[in-house]
This record gives C-alpha cells, structure tokens and sequence, in this order.
C-alpha cells in the first residue's frame, strides 16, 4: 500500500465521533486573557488529570460561581451614582 492510500484511510472520518459542542445550541464559547503563568499550570493540570481545558474550565466557573451565591448582590456589586438598583 502506497503512502497515499495510507493518508487517504487515516482521513476518512469516524462514524462514532460526537458533535462538536461549538455546534450544540446548549454551549457558548468564552475566551478571556490570564497570566501565562496560570494558563500554562492550568493546562498542564487539565492534562495530568486528562480533561479538557473545556471540562477543566466549566469545573473552575462553576465552583466560583457557587461561591459568589453565598453573597447578596448588593456586597458584590457597587451602584453607580445614580443609576443603581434599590432593594
């Protein structure tokens, strides 16, 4: 078998593949700058304990989004001068 008949094999896509989670409608992509330093540890974590940087980041959102939930959101927020929310 020549080398291009190996190629063509190898790109032939698998019938078992799931959707793209870019494509489900239940998903939205959130991108965001963080110093190298954490981006490269939280990286090589996620592959240590073999996640995606995906599953590792949802996991990381939701734990600082359940902690935000045990504050009120008058702490956590500062009404601008004229324009806040009245409880």
């Amino acid at each position: 078998m020549c080398v291009c008949e190996k190629l063509e094999i190898n790109l032939m896509p698998n019938k078992t593949e799931v959707p793209a989670k870019r494509d489900d409608p239940n998903y939205m992509q959130i991108a965001g700058d963080v110093k190298k330093q954490t981006g490269l540890r939280f990286k090589a974590i996620c592959t240590l304990k073999q996640i995606s940087v995906g599953e590792g980041l949802e996991q990381a959102m939701t734990m600082w989004l359940n902690a935000q939930d045990e504050f009120p959101p008058s702490t956590t927020t500062k009404a601008k001068k004229g324009g806040g929310v009245s409880d």
